[in-house]
């Protein structure tokens, strides 16, 4: 056991938690006992909470290299890394909660506080090298988000959503679990460093299940083919901030757990966890271009083109390597603002009582706000993936990667499937531009919601012409 100088200087690692944790009792408390306005005062307390959080990583201390509190986690780059990116979608998933609650008549003020102790969930399993404490912190992330999926109370499609959600996710936590039970089972340990030493001595068939499980479980949470039945659906029903939430922070921490995995615990099987990538890279970018092409309502469509995204990272997780670490990375911050922009869009026009999910609302909208449609435009470009912007290099890294190491058919497919990306991203473009509105012009776009689609427009160009501090970034905080 610890002693309790050592546990007491476990906690100056965990300094973003603890101002996390913090900003949820202050917005719980704020929700609760002002009767006034005390929904909206939540959600300010929260988004200073957020900033004061990012403010606290950079000053928060690096920590040994075997970890504290006993091994079960690690405050390094690579966790720090991917909580920036954390923050940044909460921030954004915040700023667009002002203004659907504003036009939804009601302020759900528990979303400003779970959001918050979903973020600690998604820091600490980040932060894990440990099976049980990976398993107890994707749960803290996990069930949060249930709850922020169905909390949307006047809409039956939330509570529907919230509860698809809900069971697919039991049964992904279940597989994840069994995998790590295996692996467990193999070794006698939960430390990921521990494990590492002793499963190349253990039986290979067994462990080998026990990766595809835990894998499996983990591409739920990335919404990866043939994982990804959940995400149409979840994404179409739950509120907006909620989906820019879950399709980006939780999608990133998924993805960050399997690479620290891989790296700590099942480098050995590397062979057999590249070719693993390399079907699921394939079957997501297909499924999710091709079935995003017949769609029409815009959420349903970005949710196929995340599962399509979802592929493209794939592809670096099969090229693993110095250069292919470095693409993930950076490819999963673009990805942020790639996302948050996409599902926003659905924001932009007021439809009835609520929005206008249809390309069609979105005809004639460079005619009402030329800054939100060109804005949306470079978003656009973005997800295609057409330079200048960061969403060409992000992909351009990531085929580099593969092709380095000789995977040129999934090079090949990855083009292929941003040609037929093209097509139904055009749709947006062409009803934005060369369409005329079906009715009568509407308000202009809020102010939230044109914020987060021009700072997601800026930084795609700034990136894509400047990507040299986010690529240093990435490479320090990368792990090979």
């Amino acid at each position: 056991m610890e002693s309790t100088a050592a546990m007491a200087a476990g906690l100056t690692y965990l300094r973003p938690e603890i101002a996390l944790l913090a900003t949820a009792a202050l917005g719980m408390f704020a929700h609760l006992f002002l009767k006034r306005h005390g929904a909206r005062i939540a959600g300010y307390v929260t988004l200073l909470g957020l900033l004061v959080a990012a403010d606290i990583v950079f000053l928060t201390p690096l920590s040994p290299a075997a970890g504290f509190f006993g091994g079960s986690l690690t405050a390094d780059r690579f966790a720090f890394y991917f909580t920036i990116i954390f923050l940044l979608a909460a921030a954004m998933s915040v700023g667009l909660a002002f203004r659907f609650f504003e036009v939804q008549g009601f302020e759900a003020g528990e979303f400003y506080y779970l959001l918050p102790l979903a973020l600690i969930g998604m820091t600490a399993a980040v932060s894990s090298t440990d099976l049980i404490a990976t398993y107890v912190a994707f749960e803290l992330f996990a069930i949060p988000s249930y709850i922020l999926t169905g909390i949307f109370k006047k809409e039956s499609r939330s509570s529907e959503a919230s509860v698809k959600y809900f069971f697919l996710g039991t049964l992904s936590s279940g597989i994840m679990l069994l995998g790590m039970a295996l692996v467990f089972g193999l070794t006698g340990e939960t430390r990921y460093a521990e494990i590492a030493r002793l499963l190349p001595g253990a039986n290979a068939r067994i462990a080998l299940i026990g990766m595809i499980l835990v894998f499996a479980g983990l591409a739920f949470k990335a919404a990866l083919a043939p994982f990804q039945m959940w995400a149409p659906d979840v994404y179409e029903g739950a509120p907006t901030p909620i989906v820019v939430f879950l399709a980006t922070a939780s999608k990133a921490a998924a993805f960050a757990i399997l690479i620290r995995l891989m790296v700590a615990v099942f480098a050995p099987f590397h062979a057999s966890w590249t070719q693993i990538f390399q079907f699921l890279a394939v079957v997501s970018m297909f499924w999710g271009n091709l079935a995003a092409l017949v769609q029409t309502n815009i959420k349903r469509m970005m949710a196929y083109s995340s599962i399509a995204h979802a592929g493209y990272v794939a592809i670096g997780l099969a090229a693993w390597g110095e250069g292919a670490s470095i693409a993930v990375l950076f490819y999963l911050v673009v990805y942020l603002f790639m996302n948050a922009a996409a599902f926003s869009l659905v924001l932009l026009v007021r439809k009835d009582d609520g929005f206008g999910e249809s390309v069609d609302d979105l005809r004639g909208l460079a005619r009402r706000s030329p800054l939100a449609a060109a804005s949306v435009l470079v978003v656009l470009l973005a997800l295609t993936g057409i330079p200048p912007t960061a969403g060409f290099l992000g992909k351009y890294l990531v085929f580099l990667a593969a092709a380095d190491k000789g995977l040129i058919l999934l090079v090949a497919a990855g083009a292929l499937n941003s040609v037929i990306s093209l097509f139904y991203y055009f749709r947006i473009g062409r009803a934005m531009f060369m369409e005329d509105p079906a009715g009568e012009a509407g308000e202009k776009p809020a102010f939230p919601v044109l914020a987060v689609l021009v700072v997601s427009a800026a930084v795609l160009l700034v990136l894509g012409l400047a990507p040299s501090f986010l690529m240093n970034f990435a490479a320090s905080a990368a792990l090979k």
